[in-house]
């Protein structure tokens, strides 16, 4: 991604993880892990560890990056010449230590585990910004719980609803989210440690032990089973990704809706410079919502080279592993920017009631003929009910009056309904159903938690 766009897109500190540098830094990580977990054992000397932790500390200012850049090219992955690079800045403290940099691993098992490293330190990340978004929303959800608005199916007006539901039903969103992080964590944070074909044999009988002391070392859960060529892990996590940024994608497809000028319900917050035309000098453009759904867009069909890369050729493969590279911190950035620019939306959302208003009217009283037919059932049956109001609507529309004056005057509402009885009928807040509840309950959801 080009600079000029990073800030629309992207979030800062997930982009940081997934930079040249910061990979570098995890595969250094896991190299001194590693070589720590096999001193504690005795399988390699303590001595060798100690430098090798030692050089550690400083070897990423030493690293040659544009070495690494051509190196990477001819060598198929960026791990072997990184070995290669950090192996001579041991040696040139212990000539000995630099023998048992990257002992017994392969660089499949470096670069997995490093991978892990970063995906722990990008989810918690984006669980902060998810949490806060939650949090927004809730307060948001109690805030407008009764200001009520138009509810819109197939994109036409339908029933009252209220801007709180609206707002709850997303927080329920987020809270799925959530959840769903926390339930794979210690399925997907798991070590990678198994030598050439899984079988970890350059390290004999001590191959068992190794692993669950370098997934100790690195805070990992150990892998029972080498997972070199089964990729179903880093495709959950991707997963996970995609279901946040589609929620999202739907939040922002919402408010961009509601900001149309014929509707003018909500508009994203205004700062100087954000959402203007070049051209139009009256234009607030729903730019948040623009980056949001760029990110919904995208994130799908790369998550679909994910799944595909799942097809691996025996014990390690070809190709499906390299094409993990380029998506899998894609998605990561793109899904944390689209956090960041729903949050600022949440947060600071402008709400036109006078608008929403309008709007509930904008039918003369059509979207309260599903009212006025069940409050006419028990008395005529639904089917004459609807009936009689499917005629008084269609008299509505052609005479170009108001629903509520032609129910009135009609001998079988009359019958049943006084003139007051009629206007409560007709009041959006009197046709709400459960919405209240629904809203009590996900803020009771949050309490409990």
């Amino acid at each position: 991604m080009r600079q000029l766009y990073a800030s629309l897109f992207y979030q800062n500190k997930v982009v940081d993880i997934f930079s040249d540098r910061a990979l570098i830094s995890y595969l250094i990580d896991v190299e001194v892990a590693l070589a720590e977990a096999q001193a504690e054992l005795n399988i390699i000397p303590i001595n060798a560890s100690n430098t090798i932790q030692h050089v550690g500390l400083t070897a990423l200012d030493k690293i040659s990056f544009d070495d690494l850049a051509v190196a990477t090219g001819l060598a198929g992955n960026v791990v072997i010449p990184f070995v290669k690079q950090f192996t001579a800045l041991v040696k040139e403290v212990d000539e000995e230590a630099s023998r048992y940099v990257h002992w017994g691993a392969t660089s499949q098992d470096i670069l997995d585990t490093a991978c892990i490293l970063q995906c722990r330190d990008a989810l918690e990340i984006i669980k902060s910004i998810l949490l806060t978004c939650y949090q927004t929303s809730l307060f948001q959800a109690d805030q407008y719980r009764s200001q009520v608005m138009m509810g819109r199916t197939w994109l036409q007006q339908a029933l009252p609803i209220t801007l709180g539901h609206k707002f709850a039903r997303w927080a329920s969103a987020f809270k799925h989210n959530l959840d769903r992080i926390e339930e794979i964590e210690k399925r997907v944070f798991v070590a990678q440690l198994g030598g050439a074909v899984g079988s970890l044999a350059s390290l004999g009988k001590d191959g068992t032990v190794v692993v669950q002391t370098f997934a100790q070392k690195l805070q990992l859960s150990p892998p029972v089973c080498t997972w070199h060529g089964e990729r179903d892990r880093i495709v959950e996590i991707g997963s996970i990704l995609a279901l946040i940024t589609g929620n999202l994608g739907k939040m922002a497809r919402d408010w961009s809706l509601l900001m149309q000028t014929e509707i003018s319900e909500v508009l994203e917050p205004s700062a100087q410079g954000r959402g203007g035309s070049s051209t139009m000098p009256h234009k607030r453009n729903p730019v948040a919502a623009a980056s949001v759904l760029a990110a919904a867009n995208l994130v799908p069909a790369l998550m679909s080279s994910l799944y595909q890369s799942m097809i691996h050729e025996h014990e390690r493969g070809l190709g499906g592993w390299h094409a993990e590279w380029l998506s899998l911190p894609e998605i990561f950035k793109l899904t944390a920017g689209a956090l960041e620019q729903t949050f600022a939306v949440l947060k600071d959302m402008e709400v036109d009631v006078e608008h929403m208003h309008l709007n509930l009217e904008r039918t003369n009283g059509l979207v309260m003929a599903e009212a006025v037919m069940m409050a006419l059932a028990p008395s005529l049956g639904r089917l004459n009910a609807h009936h009689i109001v499917e005629k008084a609507c269609q008299q509505a529309v052609a005479e170009g009056i108001h629903l509520k004056t032609i129910i009135s005057q009609m001998d079988a509402v009359k019958a049943h309904f006084s003139d007051h009885q009629i206007n409560e009928i007709f009041d959006p807040t009197s046709y709400l159903g459960n919405i209240q509840d629904q809203i009590d309950a996900v803020l009771q959801e949050a309490k409990e938690e």
